[in-house]
């Protein structure tokens, strides 16, 4: 009996045509992922789980040459979002996050938080089995360690640029691009940390520039195989992680459940933070205060900000839902 409940299928996910609210909640969640790909310790997946974004986004990258024009429609306005909060993220929230590296934490951490309870809500009712506990301390766990594995090989020094290009360089950089796609895809992983880790970020980052593309051209064809493998690597998971989500719904989201709740603590225990709290605050006291001052009332009104808003929401559904079913009822005792 149990284990026919494991192997309960769901239903094919389904893309529902976007009216005028639903766009700008895609076109939201897609900014909130952009910005999550430049900001170390935050996870595009986690934001997608947040906003309920998650299966149906798997689902219509892994079926988008399948049904083209319904994926496209579906994926265009987390699309647009996601490259406006990409740009945003790099020419604005970087230069921030060196100065205020704690408090854009506790920001995103506070939302996080608040809105992660809405996860839970898929599987409070579900019945528990030693698999799913399972799964949830494993995807609780996942984030925490990998973050305590990054925090330790991602004091890498490197110059700032690549000298030279050899042939090897562009295999590397569509790993690394595929790479780089599975922390679009898994919960806890973060790009930036990832690409602090192997050595990458630094690099990939000062060569944005005309002057570095004009005179290191190579640099062109490096970012362009870097793009190519993300995109394949994307599209393969993806195909993996939706057939995961058809066969094993309820388990998959009792992981996701861990995997967010884990996400929360890892932003605070990455490389960039742990500089924070072992070099720059020993150091100077007047910036650990206003660290603290300023980031732990910004992640408490955050939390609560989240929270209520996923209720407001969660009413405001519930009470659309009820007025569908009694229009509904009423129409067919019409007929």
């Amino acid at each position: 009996m149990e284990e026919k409940e494991v192997l309960e299928e769901k239903e094919e996910v389904t893309l529902e045509k976007h009216n005028k609210k639903s766009w700008f909640k895609s076109a939201f969640a897609g900014f909130l992922i952009g910005l999550a790909v430049i900001l170390p310790g935050i996870s595009g997946s986690t934001i997608a789980i947040l906003f309920k974004l998650y299966d149906k986004l798997l689902y219509a990258v892994s079926n988008i040459f399948k049904k083209f024009k319904i994926c496209i429609l579906f994926l265009l306005p987390i699309l647009i979002g996601g490259l406006l909060g990409f740009v945003l993220g790099f020419f604005a929230v970087q230069s921030v996050i060196e100065q205020f590296t704690f408090i854009v934490v506790c920001i995103f951490g506070g939302l996080m938080l608040g809105a992660a309870p809405e996860i839970y809500q898929v599987i409070k009712k579900e019945k528990l089995t030693p698999i799913r506990i399972s799964l949830v301390v494993i995807g609780f766990a996942f984030p925490i360690v990998l973050s305590s594995v990054f925090a330790n090989v991602a004091e890498i020094d490197v110059s700032g640029t690549f000298e030279e290009f050899p042939w090897r360089i562009h295999i590397v950089g569509f790993l690394v691009g595929a790479l780089v796609s599975l922390t679009q895809i898994l919960p806890g992983l973060s790009a930036t940390v990832l690409l602090m880790s192997i050595g990458f970020f630094k690099p990939m980052m000062n060569a944005v520039h005309f002057n570095v593309l004009v005179n290191q051209p190579l640099w062109i064809l490096f970012f362009f195989v870097f793009v190519l493998g993300f995109i394949v690597g994307f599209f393969l998971l993806s195909k993996l992680m939706s057939l995961c989500f058809k066969k094993r719904y309820k388990n998959m989201y009792f992981l996701m459940t861990g995997l967010t709740f884990g996400s929360v603590v890892s932003v605070f225990y990455n490389s960039d933070v742990n500089n924070v709290y072992l070099n720059v605050w020993p150091v100077d006291s007047t910036k650990m205060a206003i660290d603290l001052g300023v980031g732990i009332p910004l992640f408490v009104i955050c939390v609560l900000i989240a929270y209520f808003l996923v209720r407001y929401m969660r009413k405001r559904k519930a009470s659309e839902n009820a007025d569908n079913s009694k229009i509904e009822i009423k129409e067919n005792s019409e007929a």
